[in-house]
């Protein structure tokens, strides 16, 4: 889920990362 424009998806390791480098609290670990 993308939360606000600026959200990045990353994947590692099989897991799923969110994360925003302009608002960090929008961080969000799935998988």
């Amino acid at each position: 889920k993308k939360r606000t424009p600026d959200c990045k998806i990353v994947r590692r390791n099989g897991r799923l990362y969110i994360i925003n480098k302009k608002n960090p609290k929008y961080k969000q670990r799935q998988g």
